[in-house]
């Protein structure tokens, strides 16, 4: 008869080896995906189409992606930055008096909001539904039950 537990740990074993697997050959595809990309460029252009699917398979569809990327490095930007940062400090500094008039009628205003939102609450709530709220917490937490889930950490096998 089988152990129990050699059992048990025969799956552990297995997940582990799968996720490491998994974990090398994620690092494999990173490792080619700049000559993948190059690859799918010639089948664009042998495609001469709008289309930007480049493989296509029982195991895969791959399409190029065009992403928008920006350097913030540059001199003139990050000079730029520099600029608008100034420029913000000069206008807080020469509107301080409306600045502060603007913060005080929005911290006054956010009270008289909070205010009308205490008001709408009490038109909105009542013992009975509060009640039947209780209710409610009560059944469900009576459904509860555990799910049990593996968190698997991959340790890289020099290969």
């Amino acid at each position: 008869m089988d152990n129990p537990v050699l059992v048990q740990n025969l799956y552990l074993k297995r997940i582990a080896e799968i996720r490491n697997q998994i974990a090398i050959l994620q690092a494999e595809a990173e490792a080619i995906e700049p000559d993948a990309l190059i690859e799918g460029f010639d089948v664009l252009e042998q495609q001469q189409s709008k289309k930007q699917i480049v493989h296509n398979d029982e195991n895969a569809k791959i399409i190029i992606q065009f992403r928008s990327q920006y350097d913030n490095k540059i001199t003139t930007i990050v000079r730029l930055d520099e600029d608008i940062a100034r420029e913000y400090d000069n206008l807080c500094r020469s509107n301080a008096t409306a600045i502060e008039h603007c913060k005080a009628l929005i911290v006054e205003l956010q009270g008289k909001l909070e205010e009308a939102e205490t008001k709408l609450e009490t038109f909105l709530s009542s013992p009975h539904l509060e009640n039947l709220k209780r209710q409610r917490a009560i059944e469900l937490k009576n459904t509860e039950n555990k799910v049990a889930k593996l968190a698997v950490y991959v340790k890289f096998l020099k290969s």
